[in-house]
């Protein structure tokens, strides 16, 4: 079974994705706990945002301990994982700049999905050399900010909020798994 996986790491990585974008669609602003407040600072984010990085970096860290044949990727890629989840966060607020037009909106829904694809790729790159060639982080985050005009979608109202996670967490995750070595072996 895991040498299936292993042998198809961008289509793992997508299910983990659209694993983790479902959770962090039904449930990822639902919890606001106050004892998250202390985590909630180490990431720089509020504790309501913390399960939406939890969910993903959960994912991307299975999966690449299991892609890549290397236990730690399950503890250091959540980790880089929620950072990448709270810079992407911080890249929106600060260029939207609360005014709420249209052109800041959509700069900041593009710069934040590649933001956030981007600081993924780059946090799962420490366990696969391949994903720090520069033009595969380049597509992951042309990946990224395309799925990312989701968040300008979602703020106008045209589509759901929450279809951002269901579309760009195992969009960005398949890409990512693009670029992994088949069987876990680097060639």
């Amino acid at each position: 079974m895991l040498d299936t996986l292993r042998n198809r790491p961008a289509e793992m990585l997508m299910v983990l994705g659209l694993v983790s974008g479902s959770l962090s669609a039904a449930w990822g602003q639902s919890f606001t706990l106050a004892e998250l407040q202390p985590l909630g600072m180490v990431f720089l984010l509020d504790p309501g945002a913390l399960p939406i990085g939890f969910f993903y970096g959960a994912a991307l860290g299975l999966g690449m301990a299991v892609a890549m044949r290397k236990r730690w990727a399950a503890i250091i890629v959540p980790v880089t994982t929620m950072y990448a989840w709270s810079a992407a966060v911080h890249t929106a607020i600060r260029l939207q700049r609360n005014t709420g037009d249209d052109a800041h909106l959509v700069a900041a829904s593009l710069c934040a999905g590649a933001v956030g694809a981007g600081l993924t790729q780059l946090g799962c790159a420490l366990f696969a050399s391949d994903l720090r060639r520069p033009w595969r982080i380049c597509l992951t985050c042309a990946l990224g900010a395309t799925a990312g005009m989701l968040f300008f979608m979602g703020e106008r109202k045209i589509v759901d909020e929450r279809l951002l996670y269901l579309i760009w967490q195992p969009a960005v995750a398949f890409c990512i798994g693009l670029w992994l070595p088949r069987n876990g072996h680097a060639a």
